[in-house]
């Protein structure tokens, strides 16, 4: 039986989680969301799972075209986990309408905190908050295993659900984080090694004369930022004194899409 997870990552957790569940199905794939898979057609697979970061209490849009344009056959067994600093928001609820749309039932939904990694609001986690988010991923993964080797249906409800999901949609409505990389430069200590154009999920980065350039199609995964080994792209003038995070048990090369 097949398994294969389609996972969208910048800093990494959302690879984590879905290397951990992977390491404990048999017979499964991970391949990444990123703009050189759009239109994938899954005919192959017994279950899916899709693994992506809450941004701005919703869907990242990259996932969302993602998803609008996957084939995939009624019948299998989809989940997803999403990982988040916050709060779900109205990502599920979003997720299971756009399969709904393709006729395909969401059949199990699961929700994960993991550090928050959008330097350009806050600081970087504490190592001691960030140890805390890492215990309680670990702990949750078996459940998760279970309730998909199951194949249990598995609903996010309730009242306080129902409000997150109302106040995540009003937060998204104005999600627009295409022009925003107009806000991204890089200091002095920049060496032209190309690592943020690689980690780039949406091919959003050229090189020019040995330095990134932008093309306006980010996704605000903040990827290149956090992986620079340089710490030298900034965001505006809120960075330059900030730390930068990415999931310690993931390597750079693992999010290279070029």
């Amino acid at each position: 039986m097949k398994t294969t997870i389609y996972c969208f990552s910048g800093t990494g957790n959302s690879l984590k989680v879905a290397k951990d569940i992977k390491a404990q199905i048999r017979d499964t794939e991970i391949i990444q969301i990123c703009k050189n898979n759009i239109g994938i057609n899954d005919t192959t697979s017994d279950k899916i799972g899709i693994v992506f970061p809450v941004y701005a209490s919703g869907i990242p849009l990259l996932v969302k075209e993602f998803i609008e344009k996957i084939n995939i056959p009624k019948g299998v067994y989809v989940y997803t986990v999403v990982t988040f600093g916050a709060a779900a928001g109205a990502s599920i609820t979003q997720l299971e309408n756009l399969l709904t749309d393709k006729g395909i039932k969401l059949s199990a939904a699961f929700k994960m905190k993991m550090p928050g990694n959008y330097q350009v609001i806050y600081q970087p986690y504490s190592t001691k908050k960030q140890k805390k988010c890492f215990e309680n991923e670990k702990e949750k993964i078996d459940t998760i295993v279970k309730s998909i080797n199951n194949n249990e249906v598995v609903e996010v409800n309730g009242t306080f659900e129902k409000l997150m999901r109302t106040i995540g949609g009003m937060i998204y409505s104005s999600f627009k984080p295409y022009e925003k990389d107009e806000n991204f430069w890089t200091d002095q200590k920049c060496n032209g090694c190309g690592i943020c154009l690689k980690v780039c999920p949406a091919n959003n980065i050229k090189m020019n004369e040995g330095k990134p350039e932008w093309q306006h199609k980010c996704e605000q995964c903040v990827a290149c930022m956090q992986w620079c080994p340089q710490k030298s792209i900034q965001y505006k003038k809120v960075t330059v004194n900030r730390g930068r995070y990415h999931h310690p048990d993931v390597v750079a090369k693992e999010l290279f899409h070029l």
